[in-house]
């Protein structure tokens, strides 16, 4: 009986923790962030939250190979770097079709 309570109190604890296992908030927020900044014009801020979403990308990448297919999390990639290279433009209709991609990209690999 007391296996049984403790099997059922580490099923729980395991499931309760199972809620946002690999932090795809942390990609939806930044990539808010990148779009307030854009409805702003401050291209400064732009510039910083588009590389501060590459490094998300990069330290994360290993997570996005576990949960998503390679033609998701490599698409992902180059939808950042047209995006950097957008901004390094100032090519606001660029940087935003790139964030939209990158943000379905996101979704399609989370919809698990």
């Amino acid at each position: 009986m007391q296996r049984y309570i403790v099997l059922n109190i580490l099923l729980l604890l395991f499931l309760s923790g199972c809620g946002d296992v690999v932090g795809s908030n942390l990609f939806f927020n930044q990539m808010d962030q990148l779009e307030e900044a854009l409805d702003r014009s401050d291209w400064d801020q732009i510039e910083r939250h588009a590389y501060k979403f590459n490094e998300i990308y990069k330290t994360n990448k290993w997570k996005l190979q576990l949960i998503g297919d390679e033609g998701e999390y490599e698409g992902l990639n180059e939808s950042i770097q047209k995006m950097i290279a957008g901004v390094k433009e100032e090519d606001i209709t660029n940087v935003r079709l790139e964030l939209a991609s990158a943000r379905s990209l996101i979704a399609d690999i989370y919809s698990l």
